[in-house]
């Protein structure tokens, strides 16, 4: 089985709420994976992004393994949440690219939350 980069959105009605970015893409050998640097900039320029806009309480972890985690707070101010969602969006158009543009190396799937 090939390596693939496996990331995962959260979604409740249809607003995102987070994702997570695991794996690695196995594309070329290590340091000259173009896959896991494309993937590796949406997921941390989102970051980047998001922490520039909701000053409290966004929830983020990058472990030893690589992976990266980002969750929202519950509670955003409808501009954090237009602007939260306006970058976030970005990402997911960015991945789904790579993912049609790269079978194999990349996967993007929706979680979703009900309450």
């Amino acid at each position: 089985m090939r390596a693939m980069i496996i990331v995962s959105i959260d979604r409740s009605n249809g607003t995102i709420n987070g994702y997570t970015v695991k794996g690695h893409a196995g594309y070329r050998p290590p340091g000259e994976d173009i896959m896991c640097a494309a993937v590796s900039m949406l997921a941390q320029t989102t970051l980047l992004g998001l922490a520039r806009f909701i000053r409290k309480g966004l929830a983020y972890d990058i472990d030893d393994s690589g992976t990266l985690s980002c969750k929202l707070p519950d509670e955003l101010s409808k501009k954090e949440q237009l602007q939260a969602q306006a970058i976030l969006e970005t990402m997911v158009m960015g991945l789904k690219n790579l993912q049609v543009n790269y079978k194999g190396y990349v996967r993007v799937f929706r979680r979703r939350w009900t309450s």
